[in-house]
């Protein structure tokens, strides 16, 4: 431990409002405790927190398992977009989030502040185990002051709208062939049938795209000579880890009878055992004529990557239909 932590600890905030709101929605309790200023307005709210299950760690993990744990939505309120106290109209422009651990002195400081300055636990709150529960910090953008608020005011929160991701009760294999359409169908989690066209499939050349990125005039004028050194230099030590020089990923242009996206992964990749590659690029996009909104069914054009690389010449994948994302509507919830 070292001093300077503690100066994150002891900071003033400009300006503290307390709401101090309980909602009970689906059997579930979520408390709204209210905003903070300092530079920027804060928004904290407490959720339940569900574990999940451990892994034994000796069982072998593969790329499958840990993509159907991948879950999507761990808090309700990181979602929204809006926030309505009385007229007052706030706009979230993002937020953060994690269990609430006894060791950390920020959020216990954050909760005592807020009990001087007028919050009261509510009784449901007060015996429960912090390992249970969650605290969700929403960033509320370009306000100077904190509303004013009163208990018989009414608060209107807006979610969304956001991609809930939905798991194959069977994962559907097909097989991918570069410059071959086909078709197939799968049954979504509600029962509907989908209809997918798959219209063009193609290996891409993510070091040629990479080179006409950063060769793209427009782009060079967003930095300094300096930050594009470095950017380019971190993006391809990244690359060269992904995807190694003479390889690919491939892109898969689509139609569905459903406003989905689908996610394809190779079958030798899901059997694999993840690896930890030092650097991150955001590559990982099949591009798609802007001006064709609709493909050769009527229905909307989308892209999706399977982000294994594979030898420039490769005709044909084995890959599955793993799971699709939907977008949810948005929704408003009065307090």
């Amino acid at each position: 431990m070292q001093f300077s932590w503690l100066e994150g600890v002891s900071k003033k905030w400009k300006s503290i409002l307390v709401i101090g709101k309980t909602i009970e929605r689906d059997g579930k309790k979520y408390h709204i405790i209210g905003m903070t200023l300092e530079e920027d307005a804060d928004l904290y709210i407490i959720e339940p927190y569900e574990e999940q299950k451990r892994r034994n760690p000796k069982k072998k993990c593969t790329q499958r398992m840990l993509l159907k744990e991948w879950e999507t939505e761990g808090f309700s309120y990181l979602h929204c977009r809006e926030i309505r106290i009385g007229n007052k109209k706030l706009c979230t422009q993002g937020g953060s989030g994690g269990v609430l651990m006894p060791e950390n002195y920020e959020e216990i400081k954050l909760f005592l502040d807020m009990m001087d300055a007028g919050w009261t636990i509510p009784e449901w709150l007060k015996n429960e185990e912090w390992d249970r529960l969650q605290l969700g910090t929403l960033q509320i953008a370009g306000i100077k002051r904190l509303p004013k608020y009163d208990p018989d005011m009414p608060i209107t929160i807006k979610h969304g709208p956001f991609y809930e991701k939905h798991l194959l009760n069977r994962a559907k294999s097909v097989a991918i062939e570069t410059g071959k359409a086909f078709t197939f169908q799968f049954t979504a989690h509600d029962g509907e049938k989908v209809q997918c066209y798959i219209n063009h499939v193609t290996l891409i050349d993510v070091w040629e795209e990479a080179g006409k990125r950063f060769g793209d005039v427009k782009y060079r004028e967003r930095f300094t000579e300096e930050q594009l050194q470095e950017i380019e230099s971190n993006y391809y030590e990244a690359l060269r880890q992904s995807c190694p020089g003479g390889m690919g990923y491939i892109g898969i242009e689509y139609e569905c009878s459903r406003d989905i996206r689908l996610q394809f992964y190779s079958k030798d990749f899901l059997e694999s055992c993840p690896k930890t590659h030092s650097g991150s690029a955001a590559f990982l996009m099949m591009r798609l004529n802007p001006d064709q909104k609709t493909g050769i069914h009527g229905l909307p054009l989308k892209g999706a990557v399977i982000s294994t690389p594979f030898p420039q010449g490769t005709a044909a994948v084995s890959a599955e239909l793993l799971f699709y994302m939907e977008k949810t509507e948005a929704w408003e919830e009065c307090v």
